[in-house]
């Protein structure tokens, strides 16, 4: 590896620049340099050497240590701020010690999705240029002005305008409200929501249904999927969450345990009675005891620990780990090769 400038990169830039949530690095950079009226290949040299810059819509930018400390001096931030607020910056996205380059622009994200950042909580943070996102899913809901992103790199609709669609934004609501309650495990339960959606086949061809019909029409049967489902999974994620708040808790008894399938099915529909059975076997009552053995560790095997952390508190195993990899559901569908490109 190249020998490094040790003063390279270390003037700040002279404006700053306000983070936007879940930003991409490579987002960041473009508009750190936009905002400075400098080209992107000039902000790339004061942190190192690499290839060509590549759009931020396409891919995740990735660098190394050298570039990440020489972006946190030009961006007038620490190392520490700048690995809080741009995900991909974090010790486990970083590139190879001994890699050649500074940075990187592999044509897949290695992990997440580029999704767009909503147009207008980018005007407040003073940007009026597309921004992206690295998410953990290829979607993304706007409470505050209405809208659903998702990686769609659509010029004519670059996003869907939720004003008519009351019921995407209601199951917004609710899974935040579950987030706020198991904190994050909800991830876990979003998961094996979305896995006994796909067993059920529900909506997996929205333009069939008469609601999604002409959306799907408009904007693409694959980008409308996960809309319409949304709704579902969300009440879905709802119902498995209250039973696994009792379960935490050590409060869910037998009778609670077995009476919650006959309930569930009546309130979704028999076409999901089969995985919700699954997903009960898989979540018994958790006992004090096995509360203790689970903290303990030492007792438990290493696979019997695994399934028992999967639906109780833990840390995630990173934070863009998709739902397909979180479900302890056998028959999530993968995403297609597209997919986590972009629409």
């Amino acid at each position: 590896m190249a020998e490094h400038d040790r003063w390279l990169g270390r003037r700040r830039m002279h404006l700053r620049l306000r983070f936007l949530q879940g930003e991409s690095t490579g987002s960041y950079v473009t508009r750190l340099a936009a905002r400075n009226k400098r080209p992107v290949q000039v902000v790339l040299d004061s942190m190192g050497s690499g290839p060509m810059p590549v759009a931020p819509q396409y891919t995740e930018m990735y660098v190394s240590r050298h570039a990440r400390e020489r972006l946190a001096d030009l961006a007038g931030r620490t190392v520490a701020e700048m690995q809080q607020r741009l995900v991909s910056l974090r010790d486990e996205f970083l590139m190879p010690h001994r890699s050649q380059d500074d940075w990187e622009w592999p044509w897949d994200a290695r992990a997440g999705y580029v999704v767009q950042a909503c147009a207008l909580c980018a005007a407040q943070r003073g940007t009026r240029s597309p921004a992206w996102l690295i998410l953990p899913d290829p979607w993304h809901v706007c409470l505050r002005h209405g809208r659903w992103m998702d990686n769609s790199r659509s010029t004519e609709h670059p996003y869907v305008d939720l004003s008519g669609l009351h019921e995407v934004v209601r199951a917004q609501q609710r899974l935040n409200r579950v987030r706020k309650r198991l904190g994050p495990a909800a991830r876990w339960v979003q998961a094996d929501a979305y896995s006994i959606l796909a067993y059920a086949g529900y909506l997996e061809d929205p333009a069939q249904s008469r609601h999604w019909c002409v959306p799907a029409a408009r904007l693409g049967e694959q980008r409308v999927r996960p809309l319409a489902q949304f709704s579902r999974m969300a009440l879905l994620t709802w119902d498995l969450a209250r039973l696994e708040v009792h379960r935490q808790n050590s409060v869910l008894d037998k009778a609670e345990h077995g009476e919650w399938l006959s309930r569930m099915t009546r309130r979704h529909g028999q076409v999901f009675g089969a995985a919700l059975r699954t997903w009960l076997e898989r979540h018994p009552p958790l006992t004090r005891d096995w509360l203790q053995l689970l903290q303990d560790e030492e007792p438990l095997g290493k696979e019997m620990r695994k399934e028992l952390r999967k639906a109780t508190r833990h840390p995630l195993p990173s934070p863009l780990a998709p739902l397909e990899d979180l479900t302890c559901l056998p028959w999530v569908r993968q995403p297609n090769s597209m997919d986590r490109l972009f629409l």
